[in-house]
């Protein structure tokens, strides 16, 4: 792949460019934005640009007129042994650096998961920083979910970050620059990235296979994160949507209740698989991941029926059917409420409130706001 690739994100590959141009690049970055946007990907192959033997100039894909559009690039090759290495995920002069690395330091304990721990920042970035890199040009260091470094893993790294050896660079990927120290963040370049247009992800997920009416749905729902659109459509999410929209049609107060239940335990369910396939999350994330994506949904629908409400009348319909049928039973106005009374829900699971009372209060207010 090439550093090129990575769409849609003009302004942080111009900015990378620029100081690489300058010769007066910053060893220590900052890559922020939302969850599934490219930061990963373009540090990856940004790491791979700062290794490649014999880099070449391309022009950036973009039909705007934009400075990216009207000179060339540097790019990695794709061709030389450094790329390749990169390419298999073996070169020893790239490190990524995440959670899952604490289970190879000592006296390993499974709730060391929950952080990015000191012992991962001593022993895979600052002890590997000061080694000479094996192939003799540069030794990159991608720490991954940055913002879930603890406090003493900040302060530990905050020496490496202002005084690197030569020729190493550090780029933290976080979706939460604020939980970041402001030692931390005063010693690095920032580079924003913003989400990626709807139809650019609803383009890529058809192209990758998704059925015309999930990709426009959750082109709409992810919010610009091409990441999270993808993983998401691989799962079932899509169906339990389904199911959600025809429970919310026919909710009253005597389903309330059992439409809460069903949230909590598909939440379960959904967040079971997901610590199955992603062993570096904790199952207590992989729950509230799941409780918000549910969560999410309800807040999604709901805005979709205060459009639907200010766009439809007696003479038109909705696109959806069952989301005409909900602004039947919703105004505008209780629509507004919802999403709002979802919002704060989201935010009370984050701080690890009772989710069975949450969704059962949450339920309970849509029937108090509903017209019929």
């Amino acid at each position: 792949m090439s550093v090129l690739e990575c769409r849609k994100q003009e302004g942080a590959v111009f900015q990378l460019q620029r100081a690489r141009r300058s010769k007066r690049m910053p060893h220590s970055y900052i890559f922020s934005g939302p969850e599934g946007v490219g930061k990963f990907l373009l540090a990856c192959q940004w790491g791979k640009l700062l290794l490649c033997s014999e880099p070449v100039e391309r022009k950036y894909p973009t039909t705007t007129t934009s400075a990216l559009a009207l000179e060339e690039l540097d790019d990695c090759c794709d061709q030389c042994n450094d790329c390749k290495l990169v390419q298999a995920g073996n070169h020893p002069d790239l490190h990524i650096i995440t959670r899952d690395l604490v289970r190879y330091t000592k006296d390993y304990r499974k709730a060391q998961l929950k952080n990015l721990s000191i012992k991962v920042i001593r022993d895979f970035v600052i002890k590997a920083a000061g080694l000479v890199p094996s192939h003799g040009r540069a030794r990159v260091f991608i720490i991954n979910e940055a913002h879930t470094m603890s406090t003493e893993a900040q302060n530990a790294l905050l020496k490496t970050l202002e005084e690197p050896p030569m020729n190493t660079f550090i780029l933290l990927i976080t979706s939460q620059d604020d939980m970041l120290l402001p030692t931390v963040r005063s010693r690095c370049q920032s580079v924003r990235f913003g989400p990626l247009p709807n139809d650019f992800i609803y383009e890529e997920l058809i192209g990758r296979g998704v059925p015309t009416e999930q990709g426009g749905f959750w082109a709409d729902f992810c919010d610009g994160r091409l990441g999270v659109a993808l993983e998401l459509s691989k799962t079932n999410l899509y169906q339990k949507r389904l199911e959600l929209l025809g429970q919310l049609g026919n909710l009253s107060y005597h389903s309330a209740l059992d439409l809460a239940q069903w949230l909590v335990e598909q939440a379960k369910e959904w967040s079971q698989v997901y610590a199955k396939e992603h062993p570096e999350t904790t199952p207590n994330e992989a729950m509230r991941r799941g409780q918000s994506y549910f969560l999410q949904m309800l807040a999604h629908t709901f805005s979709m029926t205060l459009r639907d409400s200010a766009v439809c009348t007696s003479e038109t319909s909705a696109s959806d059917p069952a989301i005409s049928r909900l602004a039947q039973k919703y105004s505008a106005w209780a629509c507004s409420r919802a999403v709002r009374a979802t919002n704060r829900t989201e935010r009370l699971i984050q701080a690890n409130v009772n989710p069975s009372l949450l969704f059962e209060n949450l339920i309970l207010e849509y029937m108090i706001h509903a017209d019929t």
